[in-house]
Order: structure tokens, then sequence, then C-alpha cells
């Protein structure tokens, strides 16, 4: 599958589109503040979610007496939206509302609902075509960089990251379906929730490269962010002879989970039929089998804008979720294969 396919055929991809396109717009317009598209994409996201009966208004001292604007505005502005040229800034602050956006516990929200509505989605194809030849995609698409891998642990964070017993994680994942299964409902559409998240235990460490600005990736591209700031970076030195699996499409997560399963049907049912609108079974990675075969597992962005927030068909009628899972992040599942080389505090600018 092509950058252009690819940013595309999923949520993430095409929220991210949908981001850059309106920060090149902003740009274009400077102090004239004429915004088209961006005015229509505002409105109509209100209005998808005015009709799905979801709490949400306007703030504004005065009525809004503006025009009514709708998907068919959207559509029409698409076409002669300004495209900056693709700088490492632009891209990854579009590449950051779309991770910021993710969401797995609830329904899509206006934004994605507008993305993927067809004609908005072949409306958003020109920006795909712009950005599919950009350097940093390119690198979005690239396995992991052993000679640039910080880990982070956050000023606030509760835990430290830490080798934990994979197989406890297991006896845990599996108490956790049985409970499920007798206690939530077997409907899928109840209102419910529990866990939802797909990714290795969040105690294993994990380390990510760097972002154009030098800081790690991982101080920027944060699913459910809790607007933490301040962050301690050490930087790790890779073996070798390090087995690393890269998760670069959504064949490899699929693969992943036919040759290690682990049925979290019951206890993901509700939360992933929210998200992604389908009723079957689910299963997850057994992270514990994987660790037999691999030392760590890297989910690459390009992965992440193709597949996160789908239902990723595995077999039959199973199917999975790449769930909470950051871009760009390698867990290590064998802690012996890294080794630290020095601590840094570090700040995101204007947290």
């Amino acid at each position: 599958m092509s950058h252009f396919e690819r940013l595309l055929a999923g949520p993430r991809g095409r929220r991210f589109l949908l981001q850059f396109v309106q920060a090149s717009e902003y740009e274009a317009a400077g102090q004239s503040g004429d915004l088209p598209l961006s005015s229509a994409v505002f409105h109509t996201t209100y209005r998808i979610e005015r009709r799905l009966g979801r709490s949400i208004s306007i703030l504004s001292s005065e009525p809004f007496t503006g025009p009514r604007l709708d998907v068919g505005d959207v559509v029409a502005a698409l076409p002669g939206a300004p495209l900056a040229e693709p700088t490492d800034e632009l891209l990854l602050d579009a590449l950051k509302g779309s991770v910021d956006a993710a969401m797995y516990w609830q329904e899509p929200d206006g934004d994605d609902l507008l993305c993927a509505i067809p004609v908005v989605r072949d409306g958003l194809a020109r920006v795909a075509e712009h950005l599919a030849g950009s350097s940093l995609l390119e690198r979005w698409a690239r396995p992991m960089d052993p000679a640039d891998q910080r880990s982070l642990v956050w000023e606030e964070q509760w835990y430290r990251t830490e080798a934990i017993d994979l197989r406890r994680w297991r006896n845990d994942a599996l108490s956790s379906e049985r409970r499920a299964l007798t206690d939530r409902p077997a409907r899928a559409d109840a209102n419910v929730s529990g866990n939802w998240w797909s990714c290795p235990p969040q105690e294993l460490r994990r380390s990510t490269g760097s972002a154009p600005d030098g800081l790690p990736l991982g101080m920027h591209l944060i699913e459910d962010t809790l607007g933490w700031a301040e962050a301690d970076a050490t930087r790790l030195r890779i073996d070798p002879k390090a087995r690393v699996l890269e998760i670069a499409s959504a064949d490899h997560w699929a693969r992943l989970c036919r040759d290690h399963p682990l049925d979290v049907t019951a206890s993901r049912r509700h939360d992933w039929y929210r998200t992604t609108g389908r009723d079957g079974a689910w299963v997850v990675p057994d992270w514990c089998a994987v660790a037999e075969h691999y030392d760590g597992v890297h989910l690459t962005i390009a992965c992440y804008l193709e597949a996160a927030t789908t239902a990723i068909p595995v077999d039959g009628d199973r199917a999975s979720v790449i769930a909470g899972c950051d871009p760009d992040s390698t867990w290590w599942l064998n802690e012996a294969v890294v080794t630290p080389e020095g601590v840094e505090r570090l700040r995101i600018e204007g947290g």
C-alpha cells in the first residue's frame, strides 16, 4: 500500500490530512482571517454532533447568525484550500492533533465522522497526494532506529518503567475477561465501559526516536494525554542482537494476533463497538507469548495512521484494534537488551 493510500485508509490518517490542510489555510490567511474550509469544518462537525444527539454547544456572547454550513460546503472548499510546504513542524503538529483525538471508549467525534464521508475522503485525496512524497513521511514508515532511542518517565507518572512478569500480566488479563463474561451485558451496544487498550503493559519500558525539534517523539505523540509537560528522558543503548518485531501495517498486527491470540471479547466488546461499529469476537496479542520470540515491538507512525481506531480483521469472526499504542513506540518485552546511558530532564515548550 502506498503512502497515498495509507493516509486515506483509516480515521487517524484522514484526520491528519484534515489537520494539515486547515493549518495550511490558517498560514495562508494571515491577517485576513479568510478561512472558508475551517469555518465549514467547524460548523459541519457541530451539526453532525447535534444530529447524533450529543451535548455540544458553540460558546459565544452573541446568538449565532452566520451561514448554516454543511458537508457540501466542506466538499466545495477542499479543492481550493491552500496547501503549505510540508515542513517538519506542520506535519508533526497535524500528527499530534490526530493522535490527541484518538478515542477507543466512545463513538468517533464529528471530525472523524466528517472525514469518513466518501465525498470528503475524496476531497482529502488531493492533500494526501501533496504529502505522499514528503521525506518525513518516508521516515515515519521506517523501522526503529537503534541509535536514537529514549524512554520517558513523566514527572507526574504514578509508576516507573520497570521489568514486569508478563505471565502475571496474562493471568490478570484472563481473570479480567472471565469477570467480564459474568458481570457485563452480552449486547455490544450496552452502555458500559472497561479496558480498551491492546498495547503491552504500560509499566514496561517504552522508547521512541527523536522529533524534528530534538525532543523524543514520545513527548509529542500521546493518546489520551493528561497534559503533562516535564519528563526524565533516558537514552538507551540497544543490543545489536535484539529481536525487534516491526508492526508496519495492519496486516502485521493481524498476523501477530493470529500467531499469539488472547481473547478479550467480553472485556473489549462494548468500547470497541462504539469505536468501530463492529460486533464480533475480539483478540489482542498475548504479549507474554510474543516475548518468547521477540525482545521488543515497534509500531511505525505509518501503520498508526493507516490502522489505529479501525477494526482489523484477524481471521474468521475475530478482529483486533490497535488501541492505546502511541505511534513510533517500541515496547521492550525483554529489559536485558537495553542499557540506560544517562538521564536528562526535558520540558515541552509552552507546557
